[in-house]
């Protein structure tokens, strides 16, 4: 089981998402959080092709058919999330970012809280790029350095040693950790977890993610609507822009 497995397998329902428990439904809720994070209208998809780099349980799959996409490839290392997204995306497969050669086909290409968790995170997003037409949009969350402070080392540069005493954890202490954080900071115990258990949490200032962008040949770039994650405010970069 990968660390992914194992969120999406044994850390969902509402003991760990507390007042988030909708968090990841396909409901008309996650398209308006959807709209709000990315700056899509409600004709923004209409007829697009889009690829959801990085899927998860699919609940932006879901948010961008709601939103008038003609076609939504899914694709996630988890087997677990893959389950789920099925349930709406039938076509929705197994695969890494890592996969991916150059086909430059999609009107709108996202990649959320998944890049960070790559040991050359760069690379992943040199790969994401490439799968963006011309005139085409690519929309991407990865973890502010600025807020590193807040995660106990699991985050920026120390996370890869950090893993290796979480590793020695057993579930039940990791989530007594996720326990301690809910009560000392808020958010929910599915959030602190995703947040500690993956192997690799690097973070990125916006100016770095920017020059990204701007390497692979996007203009107009946004650092979009500064979400949350758990209760700390701006503590993601995100961020889209036009493939020139």
């Amino acid at each position: 089981m990968t660390d992914f497995d194992e969120q999406w397998k044994k850390v969902m329902g509402e003991e760990y998402l507390g007042e988030q428990k909708d968090k990841f439904d396909f409901s008309q809720k996650r398209v308006e959080e959807f709209k709000k994070l990315t700056g899509i209208n409600d004709n923004g998809l209409d007829g697009k092709i889009c690829l959801d780099a990085g899927c998860g349980p699919g609940r932006w799959t879901y948010a961008m058919q709601q939103l008038g996409a003609k076609k939504v490839d899914s694709f996630d290392v988890s087997s677990e999330a893959i389950k789920r997204c099925r349930e709406i995306n039938p076509d929705a497969n197994e695969g890494s970012i890592f996969d991916l050669k150059p086909n430059p086909v999609y009107d709108f290409v996202l990649s959320w809280g998944v890049l960070h968790h790559n040991k050359n995170t760069r690379e992943g997003f040199s790969k994401v790029a490439s799968q963006v037409k011309k005139g085409g949009m690519l929309h991407i969350m990865v973890y502010d350095k600025k807020y590193d402070h807040e995660y106990d080392g699991y985050r920026g540069d120390t996370s890869i040693e950090k893993h290796k005493e979480w590793e020695k954890l057993s579930f039940e202490e990791k989530i007594e950790i996720c326990k301690n954080k809910v009560k000392t900071v808020g958010g929910d115990i599915h959030g602190w977890f995703d947040a500690f258990n993956p192997e690799v949490n690097s973070s990125f200032t916006p100016k770095e993610v920017k020059n990204w962008f701007k390497e692979e040949g996007f203009d107009k770039i946004k650092l979009r609507v500064k979400s949350h994650f758990n209760s700390i405010p701006t503590s993601q970069v995100n961020m889209n822009g036009i493939k020139c």
